[in-house]
């Protein structure tokens, strides 16, 4: 039986030479057959559309795939199947790549066309037809034609803007964690310092009258200051222990003679208002 319409998946493309792939079509073309072929990396088992893409024709410096890409398995029979069915994938021999960066034209139309209500094949003919170079080209030409701006368009700028938001707010949040997370650890490391302190000035006889948990209260500014300087020092972080206690202690001493003459200013109007 004479096979008309060929459907190739080629994956871990990488291994495969430019020059063989151009062969490969060239073959498919001679013998007048009608093919899809797709060219992707090595598989792996990730969900179907969880990861946007860009498209080359394969065998060019974008339709080349590293060594070491990776591609879903199920997006890529996916796409072999809608391609075969598509006009516009009639006779293509295509790269497809997996597409992470949320700045990248790629990422932001293919996930545009799928919040936009776009089914996957009409998904995947936009992407084959125009993708992302038509959108490129539209954009150069804004200055000189002006076209006017379609609801797409604010839709895009919309999501680009949503999308920064969201980059500035994970950052953020990254930064509250990681600093909600030292201030625990120095906290715990503060606590336990504290409470060998107390147990080392009980055992030698200088506290008799307190509970540790007001000893470690009455003390809790000199914890801190260790818990801050042992996690530092559990991190790599650079130190300087006999410094950084002298400037604290004399930080300490001022503090305290400040807040003497605050009392004493207090008694003072106290006995004057009498």
């Amino acid at each position: 039986t004479d096979v008309e319409n060929v459907s190739i998946l080629l994956t871990d493309a990488s291994s495969v030479a430019a020059d063989a792939a151009q062969e490969v079509v060239a073959s498919l073309k001679m013998e007048g057959k009608s093919f899809t072929v797709i060219s992707v990396g090595e598989l792996k088992d990730t969900p179907e559309g969880s990861v946007p893409y860009s498209i080359a024709d394969m065998g060019t410096t974008n339709g080349t795939v590293a060594e070491g890409e990776t591609f879903s398995r199920d997006e890529s029979i996916r796409l072999v199947t809608e391609c075969l069915g598509l006009e516009s994938g009639r006779d293509q021999a295509l790269t497809f790549k997996e597409c992470s960066d949320v700045n990248a034209t790629e990422f932001k139309l293919v996930k545009g066309l799928r919040e936009g209500g776009y089914t996957r094949p009409q998904e995947i003919d936009h992407m084959i037809t125009k993708g992302s170079a038509a959108y490129i080209e539209a954009c150069a030409n804004w200055t000189t034609k002006a076209p006017k701006r379609t609801q797409f368009d604010e839709w895009m700028k919309g999501e680009e803007e949503k999308l920064k938001v969201e980059s500035e707010q994970a950052v953020q949040r990254k930064d509250e964690e990681k600093e909600a997370a030292r201030k625990g650890e120095t906290e715990d490391i503060a606590r336990e310092w504290a409470k060998r302190d107390f147990f080392r000035k009980g055992m030698s006889g200088e506290i008799s009258d307190m509970t540790e948990e007001e000893y470690i209260e009455s003390i809790w500014d000199r914890a801190m200051f260790e818990g801050d300087l042992r996690w530092r020092q559990l991190n790599g972080k650079e130190t300087n222990e006999e410094q950084e206690l002298e400037d604290f202690k004399s930080k300490q001493d001022k503090k305290k003679k400040a807040m003497l003459e605050r009392a004493k200013a207090s008694l003072a109007e106290l006995l004057d208002d009498e």
